[in-house]
């Protein structure tokens, strides 16, 4: 319960004894879902991401490189 609370590892390990932090981690990870998701969501944010364009996924915008006729200047 600690580990879903958002009680660091190895705070949670010490307060149970454990030998380490991953002995913590890979017992009850596995039996509390939700905590690995809030991991994996947490990484998520760190990832940075490129603003997506108004334009459709997979049609060309004009840019300086193409005339209004389609031809490549």
């Amino acid at each position: 319960m600690a580990l879903a609370a958002g009680v660091d590892r190895k705070v949670v390990q010490e307060m149970l004894g454990h030998s380490s932090a991953a002995l913590t981690s890979d017992t009850y990870t596995s039996v509390l879902p939700e905590v690995a998701h809030d991991a994996a969501e947490a990484a998520a944010r760190l990832v940075p991401r490129q603003k997506r364009s108004r334009a459709h996924p997979g049609s060309r915008e004009p840019n300086s490189s193409t005339s209004t006729d389609g031809c490549v200047a």
